[in-house]
């Protein structure tokens, strides 16, 4: 994604037009992000795009590969906070769970 889109898609919010879902970002190195923390630490997301060329996990942990849907994965966290990211079908397996 370019920085660009990064923008657009935290401007437009952490929720699936139409329909609801919740979204999360997924980073170069594969790890989720919540918009939370995208926000937050959003120094650390520009200076990673501006340097695109560096490979390493400093850089590839903020660089904003795409973004997902959480259909059914209950446990999903982002790798930054440890919060987890809601999924659109698997509340009620979480919430008896806890």
């Amino acid at each position: 994604m370019t920085l660009q889109e990064v923008k657009r898609l935290l401007r437009h919010g952490p929720w699936a037009w139409p329909g609801g879902y919740p979204l999360y970002l997924v980073c170069d190195d594969g790890g989720a992000l919540c918009f939370t923390c995208a926000r937050k630490e959003w120094r650390q997301v520009v200076s990673a795009h501006l340097r695109p060329w560096a490979q390493n996990a400093e850089i590839d942990q903020w660089r904003i590969a795409t973004y997902d849907t959480n259909w059914e994965d209950p446990e999903l966290q982002c790798e930054h906070c440890g919060k987890r990211i809601q999924s659109a079908y698997a509340e009620d397996e979480a919430v008896q769970a806890s």
